[in-house]
């Protein structure tokens, strides 16, 4: 296999990930406002190795950072890039609406899922927003749902109303009623991302007859459900795996 690095651009955060035999060996994460922090950790990956051997994994769900971080790429590195699902498709069956356009993200994610448990599971990736996917028993990824995320709402409270200050985003502790106006706005935004989770596994569960296994990512995934007995594993790197395993089927098929 060629030397291979994986870059998996959010709304808010950008992932980059370093390939050793097909699988993440080391990955960072850096904010999608500056793509050059991101190719500088790639620069000091591909020290020592051939242009003509490099392969980027681009996925992105922001256009204006992929464009720079195409650019940069090309014109410092000098590597191939290879867009998921444009140049290389992300391997996970779909059961989805004709024409429909699901992000880049939530297939990688569940593509990793699936190729980690080889079993029907739900995909909770908490970042910018938030999205809850199912993964049937084959391996098909039958949708999911699309919430806004804890810092959205925040946002938007702070937009909508005048009285309601502009904060940060923290994991309540304590006492579960908020005795102030900051500490009542962050535990509304985190029950209500955390109860509508559990609502739509429980839903997922219901409609599958089986209760899957859930798998929480994102940015925000540790503070919402660390030491929640709804998510059996927390994966903050899933969708660079899933570009790993995109990378490395199709190595295998040119292979076999």
């Amino acid at each position: 296999m060629s030397t291979a690095f994986a870059v998996s651009i959010g709304n808010t955060r950008t992932q980059i990930g370093r390939l050793l035999d097909g699988r993440i060996e080391e990955w960072a994460s850096v904010s999608s406002e500056t793509p050059k922090h991101a190719l500088e950790r790639l620069a000091d990956w591909s020290r020592g190795v051939a242009k003509e051997d490099l392969v980027v994994l681009l996925a992105s769900v922001r256009t204006d950072t992929a464009k720079a971080m195409r650019s940069l790429v090309v014109d410092q590195l000098g590597a191939e890039i290879i867009e998921l699902e444009k140049d290389l498709p992300v391997p996970i069956g779909r059961a989805l609406d004709p024409e429909s356009i699901v992000g880049v993200d939530r297939l990688l994610t569940a593509a990793a899922a699936w190729d980690e448990l080889k079993q029907a599971c739900i995909v909770v990736d908490a970042g910018t927003a938030v999205t809850v996917d199912f993964i049937d028993g084959e391996g098909v990824f039958q949708g999911g749902a699309i919430m806004p995320g804890v810092r959205m709402m925040l946002d938007t409270l702070t937009r909508s109303a005048d009285l309601l200050p502009a904060i940060e985003y923290q994991k309540p502790s304590g006492e579960p009623y908020g005795r102030n106006t900051t500490d009542a706005m962050i535990r509304g935004v985190h029950n209500a991302v955390h109860g509508g989770v559990w609502k739509l596994v429980e839903t997922y569960a219901l409609s599958y007859g089986g209760f899957p296994l859930v798998v929480a990512t994102g940015g925000d995934a540790e503070a919402i459900f660390d030491g929640d007995e709804l998510v059996s594993r927390l994966i903050p790197d899933l969708a660079l795996r899933g570009c790993a395993v995109a990378y490395r089927t199709a190595s295998e098929d040119v292979g076999s």
